[in-house]
C-alpha cells in the first residue's frame, strides 16, 4: 500500500484531520482557509483510494496506476455531487465555482505526485515485457 505512504497523501490527510479538529472541534476560524483547503485536499484523499481499490481489491497489481480519464470522471462525479445535487437538496449547502476550481487542482496535485509511477517500478514493468 505505497499509495497511503506517499509524503503527499500523508500530508493532505494530516491536514484535513487537523483542519476539521481546529474548525469544528475547537471552533478557530481561519474563513480563505475554511473555505477552499477541504476542496484542494479531498480529490488527492478520494483518488488515492481509488487507486488502492483498484490496485487490492481488483488485484490489478502495485503497478497500476489510474488513467487521466478515471481521474477526470472521478473529479467531475464529486463536483456534480458537491455543487449541483447537494445545493439542491440542502440549504445548508451552496455552489461556489471556486471550489470546483480547487477539486480540480487537488485532482492534479494527485496525477502529478501520488499516481505517477516511480522509476524503479516502470524499469522492472519495462523489463518484463
Amino acid at each position: 500500500m505505497k499509495v497511503l505512504t506517499s509524503p503527499v497523501f500523508i500530508i493532505c490527510a494530516l491536514l484535513f484531520v487537523v483542519h476539521q479538529v481546529l474548525q469544528k472541534g475547537l471552533a478557530i476560524i481561519f474563513p480563505m482557509v475554511d473555505r477552499y483547503l477541504d476542496n484542494l485536499l479531498t480529490m488527492p484523499i478520494i483518488l488515492s483510494l481509488l487507486l488502492v481499490e483498484r490496485q487490492y481489491l481488483f488485484k490489478r497489481g502495485k503497478a497500476h496506476r489510474l488513467s487521466a480519464l478515471d481521474v477526470v470522471v472521478a473529479t467531475v462525479f464529486i463536483t456534480l455531487i458537491s455543487e449541483i445535487i447537494f445545493p439542491l437538496l440542502s440549504k445548508d449547502f451552496t455552489t461556489d465555482w471556486r471550489d470546483v476550481a480547487f477539486l480540480g487542482l487537488g485532482s492534479l496535485i494527485f496525477y502529478v505526485t501520488i499516481n505517477k509511477i516511480p522509476a524503479k517500478e516502470k524499469d522492472q514493468n519495462a523489463s518484463s515485457d
